[in-house]
């Protein structure tokens, strides 16, 4: 025991020793045991130091925000590249670089966090595993990552705005910011191609609460809704609002599109039903064009009112006349117009009123009376003579001034594209193209050109000699007619043969030209021009082919109704100006016209096809307008049933109301006439349509000014822009050019 305790050691062996000197005494021992040799204890070795993750504060966002992220490793002597990785983050928050790289020799990185535009619509909290490894040591972390909630402004709704073609408006937008204090600039978008907008008065502003836009809409815009679309920007993400437009053209509109006869010293009150289509407020009219000696009234009608009554009161001295009258609607910021053509009648419904053919101007032109009797004819151009004797055609068939300023327009373009030689090219160019170089348009054809260019001339009155009686200010353009003339009678050909008289060009060359020659005749007098007449009609009767009757592209070629048509119109001037035909030529031309018709059974020469022993399905519009005129001309009476049926047919296809597109001016040119020679409510109702469409298809500006556009019109790109424009012109200027078919007239001065 008392071993065991000396053998107590502190680690030194001093409290052993000790002891041991103790208990040698204590039992008698005569000296100490030797002390036992010194042990040094062992020093403990400390464990290595791994790299440790600097603690990192809450990373807070807002929506399309970035933040920088600092990481801190503590290296404790450690060497090479450290790997920071994360995990965890919330949709819509990424980090740059995805992990983070620390080079040797470094300590700390940055990582930018982006949040998303997404985001912000609630608050987001997020705890992300950060970890940083080097070699086989790591160190992790927990980062805490903060979207937060914002507020967004945005657009209020819009009702939806009608607007019209060509027609603008300023729409108001508003703007709740819903406490959004920042920056909010507004950009206006879409309408394609039939809307324009732009912003007013920009909310770009802290504390603006609304935008204004104006929206314009084009003039050829389509009926339709179009959306568009008013947009800003707020923490990134875009905030849009709706603004709907619906295009109406008529988005009310009087129903009024008739022809309403009128008697001298009558009264009459007309009903108009007026058709609503996105407007039903009150609405306000007004009328302006009123025949003179018609007074007209028409009362306000309240929301709802579905009809109007328009009361007209005629004096007893009101003159016959014909004018498109407009009816402005009003109301809710739009307008609409529609026209109603009033009339009014002559006492005598038989007759033209007096003074449309001036015996006095006659005889200026022709010494021997029995030589002028032609110009006194039913459909002869007698009226042109006088500007008194156009004014009233002009007031009883209608026209504008505006169509007669349009007619001017084309007078000078023609006139400005004359050649040096007196002549024209169909694509109204001054030169022809080199010789190799290629020619895009029609083939210059300047017997036809010159031929088609003269003829609105020749329509408006002017001669090389002459102009009509009251517009000297046409003086201008006799030189041109003459020196146009004096090509056409050069270039005619004489020999004796088939050929004598013929002018190149083909066959509807040569008939135009001898239109211009007979009604350049006719309003002159000039002998020189009946021969040059009645030589180019030689030609033609001769060119008819014998057994069928009618004529084609060559002499003697069996014909179609196109040609023929042509040939019959130049052979009608010939006669319209005292020029003598034969009848069997006459005889044979109608029998041709016959074999064309293709109408149903009972009515068969209501419609016309190209060619003979064609069917009903190859019946083209534009030869049932030139086959019906041939008829006129060949003598049916006003009321013959196939007539009838086919101006029925004809007022089917009249012009649109709101085209940019010339058309089949081909068949409008045949059926004016057609509807003209008949008159009556059809043809005024025609007449208006015809006349507003080459109006609003002329062109109005630029080096074209005055012609019409070939692209799109049937044989456009044959016939050219001198085709189509003498064409149009020509038929504008129907209401005068000839007087009508089955209407007498009074020789002798209108009456005041």
């Amino acid at each position: 025991m008392l071993r065991e305790l000396c053998s107590v050691s502190d680690g030194r062996g001093v409290v052993g020793q000790s002891l041991l000197m103790v208990c040698a005494l204590m039992i008698g021992c005569s000296e100490p045991p030797p002390p036992p040799p010194v042990v040094e204890a062992p020093v403990p070795v400390e464990e290595p130091k791994v790299i440790e993750l600097a603690e990192m504060a809450d990373v807070v966002l807002d929506p399309a925000g970035k933040s920088e992220l600092a990481v801190r490793v503590t290296r404790n002597g450690h060497e090479g590249s450290i790997t920071v990785s994360f995990q965890g983050f919330p949709d819509g928050v990424k980090p740059s670089p995805k992990s983070l790289v620390i080079k040797e020799g470094s300590s700390a990185g940055k990582v930018v966090l982006q949040a998303s535009p997404s985001l912000g619509d609630k608050i987001v909290k997020t705890a992300v595993s950060v970890k940083a490894e080097l070699k086989k040591m790591s160190a992790a972390r927990s980062l805490n990552v903060v979207v937060n909630k914002v507020s967004r402004p945005e657009f209020g709704k819009v009702e939806m705005v009608v607007l019209q073609p060509g027609a603008s408006k300023t729409v108001s937008v508003s703007l709740k910011r819903n406490g959004f204090s920042g920056q909010t600039p507004v950009a206006v978008s879409g309408g394609g191609t039939s809307l324009t907008a732009k912003i007013e008065s920009p909310a770009n502003g802290k504390t603006a609460e609304a935008v204004k836009v104006v929206v314009s809409a084009n003039t050829i815009a389509v009926d339709g809704v179009v959306n568009l679309e008013v947009s800003t920007n707020a923490y990134g993400r875009k905030v849009a609002g709706k603004i709907p437009i619906e295009i109406s053209r008529y988005p009310f509109r009087v129903e009024s599109f008739r022809v309403i006869d009128l008697k001298p010293s009558s009264k009459e009150v007309i009903r108009l039903p007026v058709k609503r289509e996105k407007y039903s407020g009150p609405l306000d009219f007004v009328l302006k064009n009123l025949p003179s000696g018609v007074d007209a009234s028409v009362m306000s009608i309240p929301a709802g009112g579905q009809e109007i009554s328009l009361a007209l009161s005629v004096s007893s001295t009101a003159k016959p006349q014909v004018r498109s009258s407009l009816i402005e609607a009003t109301g809710g910021g739009l307008q609409t117009t529609n026209y109603i053509i009033l009339r009014v009648l002559a006492d005598d419904t038989e007759k033209l009123p007096a003074g449309i053919i001036n015996v006095s101007a006659i005889k200026k032109i022709f010494s021997d009376p029995a030589a002028s009797a032609p110009l006194r004819r039913k459909g002869s151009i007698g009226g042109r003579l006088t500007l008194a004797s156009k004014q009233a055609l002009i007031d009883f068939y209608g026209a504008t001034p505006r169509s007669l300023e349009s007619i001017r327009e084309g007078i000078d373009w023609l006139a400005d594209c004359q050649r040096g030689d007196g002549s024209w090219a169909l694509d109204g160019s001054l030169e022809d193209a080199e010789e190799g170089e290629a020619n895009e348009g029609p083939s210059p054809n300047p017997i036809g050109a010159t031929a088609l260019a003269l003829l609105p001339f020749l329509s408006e009155g002017i001669a090389h000699s002459r102009v009509p009686e009251g517009q000297e200010e046409l003086e201008q353009y006799q030189g041109v007619v003459e020196r146009g003339l004096v090509y056409l009678a050069l270039s005619q050909q004489r020999s004796n043969d088939i050929n004598d008289g013929r002018l190149d060009g083909g066959m509807y060359a040569h008939a135009l030209a001898t239109i211009v020659f007979c009604e350049a005749y006719g309003l002159s007098g000039d002998e020189r021009l009946r021969g040059h007449a009645q030589l180019a009609l030689k030609y033609l009767l001769n060119a008819q082919h014998q057994a069928g009757g009618g004529w084609r592209y060559s002499p003697n070629q069996p014909g179609d109704l196109s040609a023929t048509g042509w040939v019959f119109l130049a052979i009608r001037s010939a006669q319209l100006t005292g020029i003598n035909v034969l009848s069997q030529s006459l005889e044979r031309a109608g029998r041709f016209v016959d074999s064309c018709g293709v109408g149903p059974e009972d009515i068969p020469l209501s419609r016309y096809c190209y060619q003979p022993s064609g069917t009903e399905s190859t019946e083209k519009q534009s030869m049932t307008a030139a086959g019906l005129l041939t008829q006129q001309y060949l003598g049916w009476k006003k009321d013959d049933r196939n007539l009838i049926a086919g101006s029925t047919y004809l007022m089917a296809k009249q012009p649109p109301e709101q085209s940019t597109n010339l058309g089949d001016i081909y068949f409008y040119y045949y059926a004016t006439q057609v509807l003209h020679h008949l008159e009556g409510n059809n043809f005024d109702l025609w007449n208006h349509r015809m006349r507003e469409h080459l109006i609003r298809t002329q062109e109005k500006d630029g080096e074209f000014k005055g012609s019409w556009r070939p692209d799109g019109v049937p044989h456009g790109n044959t016939g050219g822009r001198v085709y189509v424009t003498s064409l149009s012109m020509l038929t504008l200027q129907v209401p005068y050019r000839h007087l009508p078919m089955y209407r007498l007239f009074k020789i002798g001065r209108s009456s005041d």
